[in-house]
């Protein structure tokens, strides 16, 4: 048995951190927690807005299943875009080159002359494929220990309280 023992590792204080995409998400060189942190949440979010709802007796999703994966698609697409403009930032100043970067999903195609039903699972479809695409960036932001985070509140944003110039 040693003699000296070493305690947990201590996380390491950010090296840099910025904002990218129109909400200001954030992105944090040497993250405690790095990855992508809203990703757990869009993986489980039909399931836990429609409670686990099943096809019906038609086979055909609810109305509620629909409208959640309409919604997911959207935040999927959102979170797309955000990690799309960290690792241009990242690639920019160094942080992780710019072939680390995961190659975009192809994308299934969207019915052009087709049921709204279709075009709403054609839709979760293509959002299914960018969850995939978040989780192949996800490994890479882990690994160059980089979180992108959501924006902070407003009662906690330095930026909002900074008087403004006229």
């Amino acid at each position: 048995m040693p003699f000296f023992r070493r305690g947990p590792a201590k996380p390491s204080a950010a090296t840099l951190e910025l904002t990218v995409g129109l909400r200001d998400n954030r992105v944090v060189v040497g993250a405690a927690e790095p990855g992508i942190a809203q990703l757990e949440e869009l993986r489980a979010y039909v399931a836990s807005v429609t409670g686990n709802a099943g096809p019906n007796a038609e086979g055909r999703d609810p109305v509620a299943v629909l409208s959640a994966k309409m919604d997911l698609a959207e935040l999927v697409e959102d979170a797309t875009a955000v990690v799309t403009l960290a690792f241009e930032e990242l690639a920019e100043r160094g942080v992780v080159p710019a072939g680390e970067a995961p190659e975009k999903p192809e994308l299934p195609a969207v019915p052009q002359q087709s049921s709204t039903y279709d075009y709403i699972q054609a839709t979760y479809a293509r959002a299914q494929a960018r969850l995939h695409w978040l989780d192949a960036a996800d490994a890479v932001l882990v690994r160059h220990g980089v979180a992108v985070l959501p924006p902070l509140p407003p009662e906690k944003d330095r930026a909002l309280g900074a008087p403004r110039r006229r």
